[in-house]
């Protein structure tokens, strides 16, 4: 009997598999090292380190240093969109699914992509002064996560993006201070606000 050919699939999908272990490894040790010590802590020299490759293995899945924050930016705007993405959001009276969009919403500000995302926008905006630097704000798609989630509001997409900006600037506002003041600063009193400031500008 003719011995069967061979089939690359399986170890092509391994070399794939390998691969995103890798890039995740590194966009990990990036987030890790920003959120530990500032962004200057994530030079190249660390990262690799971190990562436990090679800065040219860096360089061979993300070309340089500029691209791999790109993809830290991307990574937090995609966790954001599957986590308040899941249609159990879209389930509910309109105040349930307010508080619970938002304590998702803080989930995520909280977690480790948002503050290491903060710190490359504020440590790269010098280079973003125009409108093709780097990855913008897409207001679109939040618009329709919002239309999504709260689909019975009537308001105009000027009004739906107030609401939008309202919940980002004062969850960011509630991370910077609950890192500044760990031990005395009530998030759970805030955020009980910020449902209610949220809940009255989609019932108007």
């Amino acid at each position: 009997m003719a011995a069967k050919p061979k089939s690359y699939e399986p170890e092509l999908g391994k070399q794939a598999a390998k691969s995103r272990r890798t890039q995740e490894s590194i966009l990990n040790a990036v987030i890790e090292l920003i959120n530990q010590g500032g962004f200057a802590a994530a030079s190249s020299t660390q990262i690799a380190r971190k990562a436990g490759v090679s800065w040219g293995a860096v360089q061979h899945h993300f070309g340089n240093k500029e691209e791999i924050l790109e993809a830290v930016l991307e990574r937090s705007h995609k966790a954001f969109a599957e986590r308040l993405g899941d249609e159990r959001y879209t389930r509910g009276k309109l105040e349930t699914r307010v508080d619970r969009f938002v304590d998702a919403a803080w989930g995520h500000y909280q977690g480790n992509e948002y503050p290491a995302a903060m710190e490359i926008l504020l440590a790269t905006r010098a280079r973003r002064g125009n409108a093709e630097a780097g990855i913008q704000f897409d207001h679109e798609a939040h618009l329709q996560l919002w239309r999504s989630v709260f689909h019975e509001v009537k308001l105009n997409d000027a009004r739906m993006q107030e609401a939008i900006y309202t919940l980002h600037l004062m969850l960011t506002g509630i991370l910077i201070q609950s890192l500044l003041e760990p031990a005395d600063f009530e998030v759970p009193r805030y955020l009980k606000r910020l449902k209610r400031i949220v809940l009255a500008m989609l019932s108007e």
